[in-house]
């Protein structure tokens, strides 16, 4: 099963970025006027010796030193001044995240990550107090001390997929606490890195530098690849041309992991944030380790991944797009595998979605990603003590929330930046009419697989269907947040509707309120059904409406505050208030739609007709029947065999198969059958054992 499902990843991810990776720009791209760090020179990763007099003044703002407290107490839970007072007791790889990163406080308890944050201290301060304290913090990961969360450790992590990040962690701290550190110390730690290989001590296989460099485990549509890529990507930029390094090796491994950069982002990503396994799957491939080597990849080596680059930079953006307020809290529509990952912002996937998302996006969707967070997260963030997205116990989201923060940029509410929809034919489709607060209106759809339709509005979560099939072929938006599109399978119809399970959908997204609601939906084909009425806050509700119209079936779906429009066909078509819908066999047609970009038409997209639509329909109960047929034709089988071995004479096998008959299917008429020859068999058992009369 598990094989079946990896292929089946395996081609969705096909399916869903070819497109995407064919509008990649070339990669990486150079960053203009970048110069290469000296041998020796650290800090590197995420800035510059030349970038410290402004962050020494940052560190002076009121923001800066709000962050940095927040830092301070993730250390000691305190003042940042000591050691950290909670350690794992744990001392052996293990699966889940354990009993103790449950009870462990948040503040104080020793994470992989406090090296790099004492080290950030000592980059702001001078003072070599921190760098002392962030080398006993990675002398203890060398020990194996293992993080507040059992499966990363620099020692023994669970599998490639924990041990990249893990390294990449020992890795910042080398690079934030180098000129505090003697250089027997810096040799013994860069050796480390360079030769890490926990082979034996670990419960997977492939954990070693190299095999992390190389993407050697697993691949780009796999959750677990960028975590060991990017973490891999952060350990050789670290120690690059450093005393002590094998230049050698370093520069062959440099050069097969910066070809696996792009394989993750064109096969892994999609050009509107989809990820192959799901958004929570996703969370731990970029949040871990892959992010933040995107930004030391342009930083230390000034290779640019980022700019320009959709399916980098949509890792951060998707969740601008998809985010909703309900129930008083904040909601994300995620997918597939790990859906909890969706803004935990405890743990280590999940978290750092703005301190890590700043340093991943151009300057011009700043101001949307910063509306974000001041508008959903700000308030709740500043009543925990933990301002500027530094909510997770791992310091180190605090040292980029330190660096990468925009302080002083204005923000912009994202329909300024984005307009009403974003996604497209590949990937995610995110449609909404605003944002601004609960009673903001969204539609989440996949456009290249097989997926619900998710309408989020006024605190209701409605299911409106299905969205199969792989291939558009109509797909056009417009500038008020509509959409109209079609999709079908790959497979073209035939006859046989089970030649062609994924069928043919229709569906129109209408938010130009000429209805007189908020939302309409309608939609036509396989993934036509119905969801259930519901009412929200507000006086919101939505209605389901199923209609028939020159033999085609429509679920048509209203949302509104007040009172909701009358849903009728009117003549040719479907009417709601000011709004009419007509399907022809290849789009859903809007009387009324406003304007946007022209619209994609496949040359070759079949029409759908009403037979197909009747058989569309009918499927489930077609399926029933030719199930039902199947059975009958098997008992009939059976019952044939058993009247066989009756005339054969095999009365003992003939009078197990009746018996078992008779019970499995008391109700059937060959069931009732075999029980009335049991007593048949019985009668020719009895003659047979007779004995012949003797006459003496």
């Amino acid at each position: 099963r598990a094989g079946r499902w990896r292929g089946a990843a395996a081609l969705a991810a096909a399916a869903c970025t070819v497109a995407a990776a064919a509008e990649l720009p070339p990669l990486p791209a150079d960053v203009p006027g970048h110069k290469a760090p000296e041998p020796g020179e650290h800090p590197r990763l995420f800035f510059r010796r030349a970038d410290l007099p402004a962050l020494r003044k940052r560190a002076q703002t009121p923001e800066g030193k709000a962050i940095l407290k927040r830092l301070r107490f993730l250390l000691d839970g305190a003042n940042g001044e000591g050691m950290p007072t909670h350690y794992n007791p744990v001392r052996e790889s293990k699966e889940g995240s354990g009993e103790f990163n449950g009870t462990a406080p948040f503040g104080g308890t020793y994470t992989l990550w406090h090296g790099a944050g004492y080290g950030m201290l000592y980059q702001l301060t001078g003072e070599k107090k921190y760098a002392d304290l962030g080398r006993q913090c990675v002398a203890r990961a060398f020990q194996g001390q293992r993080d507040r969360d059992n499966r990363y450790s620099f020692r023994g992590p669970y599998g490639a997929l924990r041990a990249g990040p893990s390294l990449s962690a020992i890795a910042m701290a080398y690079d934030l606490c180098y000129d505090g550190w003697d250089e027997a110390f810096r040799r013994k730690v860069l050796l480390e890195i360079q030769n890490y290989d926990e082979h034996g001590n670990t419960r997977a296989s492939g954990v070693s530098l190299e095999l992390l460099a190389r993407g050697s485990r697993h691949g780009p549509t796999s959750n677990h690849w960028g975590p060991q890529i990017g973490g891999a990507s952060l350990a050789l930029l670290a120690i690059r041309g450093d005393g002590g390094a094998d230049g050698e090796k370093v520069a062959a491994l440099l050069k097969a992991n910066v070809e696996t950069i792009p394989t993750q982002l064109a096969r892994g990503w999609g050009s509107s944030g989809w990820f192959s396994q799901g958004d929570g799957a996703g969370a731990i491939c970029s949040d871990t380790a892959f992010g933040p080597a995107l930004q030391a990849w342009k930083v230390a080596a000034g290779k640019d991944y980022i700019t320009g680059c959709p399916n980098a930079q949509w890792m951060t953006l998707k969740w601008i797009m998809g985010t909703v307020r309900m129930d008083g809290r904040v909601y994300f529509p995620a997918r597939q595998m790990y859906t909890h990952n969706a803004w935990a912002r405890r743990g280590l996937s999940g978290s750092g979605t703005f301190a890590q998302g700043f340093g991943m996006i151009d300057e011009k969707y700043k101001p949307a990603l910063l509306w974000l967070y001041n508008h959903f997260f700000k308030a709740d963030d500043e009543r925990a003590g933990a301002p500027f997205d530094t909510v997770s116990p791992y310091p180190h989201r605090a040292v980029l929330a330190f660096v990468n923060w925009p302080l002083g940029l204005a923000e912009k509410n994202p329909v300024e930046v984005f307009g009403h929809v974003s996604g497209g034919r590949t990937g995610y489709i995110f449609c909404r009419n605003q944002w601004k607060d609960e009673t903001d209106v969204m539609v989440s759809l996949k456009a290249g697989l097989a997926d619900q339709i998710a309408v989020f509005a006024h605190g209701m979560r409605l299911i409106f269907g299905q969205l199969p099939g792989a291939t558009l072929t109509y797909y056009r938006q417009a500038d008020d947040g509509s959409v109209v599109l079609s999709k079908r399978s790959p497979i073209p119809l035939q006859r046989d509707w089970s030649l062609d399970p994924k069928g043919r959908t229709f569906l129109a997204v209408d938010f130009s309120a000429a209805s007189g609601a908020e939302l309409l939906m309608a939609i036509v084909g396989k993934g036509a059904r119905a969801g259930k009425d519901a009412a929200g806050t507000g006086g919101a509700s939505a209605k389901f409406h199923t209609l028939q119209l020159e033999g085609y079936h429509y679920v048509v779906l209203t949302v509104q505050t007040g009172p909701a429009p009358q849903v009728k066909v009117v003549g040719e078509k479907i009417v709601a208030g000011g709004q009419t819908i007509h399907f022809d066999g290849r789009w859903i047609r809007l009387g009324k739609m406003a304007s946007g970009p022209p619209a994609f038409v496949a040359p070759d997209a079949p029409a759908f007709t009403p037979a197909d639509d009747r058989r569309v329909r009918d499927e489930p109960r077609i399926q029933a029947e030719q199930q039902a047929e199947r059975h009958r034709q098997q008992l009939d089988a059976q019952l044939a065999k058993l009247k066989a071995l009756i005339a054969g004479g095999k009365l003992a096998e003939a009078r197990k198969l009746a018996l078992e008959l008779s019970q499995a299917e008391p109700d059937s008429p060959q069931g009732a059958a075999a029980a009335k020859l049991i007593k048949d068999i019985d009668q020719k058992i009895l003659w047979q054992q007779d004995e012949p009369i003797r006459l003496d």
